[in-house]
């Protein structure tokens, strides 16, 4: 009867679930026993995705009690060795989905049920969709244990709230669902001057001109040269900023940014939700080329063209407005964390002669690749093919090859020239697909992909020999190479062979040096068991269950098969005692 009712209060209100505009009032805290204290938030920049929810500190143990954030029931259950781990999605009646992120165990009927899916199905990984009754919750009821699975650096728990019908990630601090210790402003780290200008109707960025900012008291801050601030008839800004709450140090995302000038709203950027086939805009509300090398958050001031409008809440113009020459105007910036802290930077600028504004400079040898448009070229032995909307912005395309000089010894065969295509800190939405023909020997060509060239060094790249060419999808460009990998992962027990074996498991170390770890399989006195992947700690785990594989006297035959992304094969047998 408890399961009847909580199901009808789940579909009724799902036929009526309104726009999302979440109310705290509806959701308790996802953790029991905890301090409280967080290590991420919501949106702030990971490398070329915004991060979808809240990460909360489990004291730096796993275990802790996860509970339901409201009445709801288990709509998915996933496990996979990346990403969220061991992750429980729960739907609730005002037309939301929690999402619960690297846990360590489930309940034990839910645990239950896991485990007979994979073992019936043969798969270590996997995304189960459980009908609504089958495992209803009240608010505050726990379900899993916290954990450290997946692609986790630590013990933690990945917690998110999404509208179910669009599944938008929204933010649960902004909108007060949960609450933070935090009473310190933003961090003003630094501002950058860019000026802009076109050439054959692409859009040339001058290098950032980094300008040093002072704090005048908490959260006030001006520039740190005097006078005015020179600036061009044509150009942004851009800031670095970062964000603290109170009792840990990690850094954080900010929320909000504005810009007014002489008093007049400009810009603003409110980072509220996205869906997730807009997360990867993060690249372009960040400046892509510094973002990636920095703990900082450095935003642009600005819509990119290829940009949705979607963050932008008021965007009156992309550029500073045009002064006339030796004009002033005043210029402020409000940044504005998730809890509600500003900081204010506040500067004048002045419109510097004509005659020093950035010229680009002309090139005849460059392609233009509009964003709107499919792109497609050969430079000798190289193709690139670029999707229309796959750029944030149109650039010039230059495509040139040189010889494979690398220097120092390589963890893959490289059989081609260096093809330089496009420059590496051009960020990509979706993938495009690079070519290079070369000469592969035959034994090579089940082994060989593209390998990009990052600071003299050769790393995987993906793709597959195919009709004399090696051809990869990518969102990364720059210098590649046609490679071959020819060493086998590596496979060693952390146990030792000529013992029995303590304890309910025995667990592996993986590794390889070059393409990774791509499938892994295991059989135990011939038949398939279940691993559980730790791609942090490089291990793979079975867990004896008794009922499934009743002890034997003479110990149990087992067999481990790894294959890399470039299909060499490392199989470990071996005899074990329990």
């Amino acid at each position: 009867m408890r399961r009847i009712l909580i199901l009808l209060s789940i579909l009724l209100g799902c036929t009526a679930a309104r726009s999302q505009q979440l109310r705290p009032e509806e959701y308790v805290f996802p953790l029991r026993d905890v301090a409280g204290l967080f290590s991420a938030n919501f949106a702030e920049m990971r490398p070329d995705h915004f991060h979808s929810g809240i990460d909360i500190k489990t004291d730096g143990v796993t275990g802790k009690p996860v509970v339901a954030a409201a009445d709801g029931y288990v709509c998915r259950i996933a496990v996979t060795p990346g990403g969220y781990g061991r992750a429980v999605y729960i739907a609730h009646p005002n037309g939301t989905t929690s999402v619960y992120g690297h846990l360590s165990r489930f309940r034990d009927d839910i645990e239950k049920y896991v485990y007979e899916e994979r073992c019936r199905t043969r798969q270590n990984s996997i995304n189960l969709y459980p009908e609504a009754g089958r495992f209803p919750l009240r608010r505050g009821e726990e379900f899993a244990r916290s954990g450290n699975t997946g692609s986790s650096a630590g013990p933690h728990l990945h917690f998110e709230i999404r509208d179910s019908r669009t599944q938008r990630t929204l933010n649960t601090i902004s909108s007060g669902v949960i609450r933070t210790r935090d009473d310190l402003p933003p961090r003003l780290v630094r501002l950058y001057y860019v000026a802009v200008d076109t050439l054959r109707g692409v859009p040339v960025h001058a290098a950032p001109q980094p300008i040093e900012l002072t704090a005048q008291a908490p959260g006030h801050y001006t520039l740190k040269r005097q006078g005015p601030l020179p600036v061009g008839t044509y150009g942004y800004f851009m800031l670095e900023a970062t964000d603290r709450k109170n009792d840990v140090q990690n850094t954080f995302g900010l929320w909000r940014i504005a810009m007014q000038v002489e008093g007049e709203k400009l810009f603003e950027l409110r980072l509220d939700g996205f869906a997730f086939d807009q997360t990867r805009y993060c690249n372009a509300v960040a400046c892509y080329p510094l973002q990636v090398g920095s703990r900082n958050e450095i935003i642009r001031l600005t819509r990119l063209d290829g940009c949705i409008g979607d963050f932008y809440p008021v965007l009156k113009a992309r550029l500073l407005p045009a002064l006339p020459e030796g004009e002033r105007a005043t210029v402020s910036i409000e940044a504005e964390d998730d809890s509600g802290n500003r900081s204010l930077l506040e500067f004048a600028i002045v419109r510097q002669d004509p005659a020093r504004d950035f010229r680009a400079a002309a090139d005849s040898t460059a392609t233009v690749i509009d964003r709107r448009r499919e792109f497609q070229r050969t430079a000798g032995e190289a193709s690139l093919h670029v999707p229309a909307g796959a750029l944030y912005e149109s650039v010039f395309c230059h495509m040139s090859s040189r010889p494979a000089q690398l220097g120092e010894p390589q963890p893959a065969i490289v059989l081609s020239p260096v093809h330089t295509i496009l420059a590496g800190e051009t960020p990509l939405h979706t993938n495009a697909t690079v070519s290079i023909r070369a000469f592969v020997p035959q034994a090579l060509q089940a082994h060989a992909a593209l390998g990009r060239i990052v600071k003299g060094k050769v790393r995987y790249a993906g793709g597959k020999y195919r009709k004399g060419a090696v051809v990869a999808a990518t969102r990364s460009l720059g210098d590649f190479c046609v490679v071959a990998d020819t060493v086998p992962p590596k496979v060693a027990p952390c146990f030792d062979e000529a013992q029995p074996v303590r304890g309910h498991s025995v667990t592996f170390r993986l590794s390889d040096d070059f393409s990774g770890i791509g499938r892994y399989s295991a059989t135990l006195d011939g038949q398939w068991i279940l691993l559980e992947r730790n791609p942090m700690k490089g291990t793979v785990t079975h867990t004896f269950d008794d009922e499934r594989t009743p002890r034997r006297p003479e110990g149990h035959a087992l067999e481990l098969t790894v294959t890399d992304n470039c299909g060499n094969r490392t199989v470990w047998r071996g005899t074990i005692r329990r």
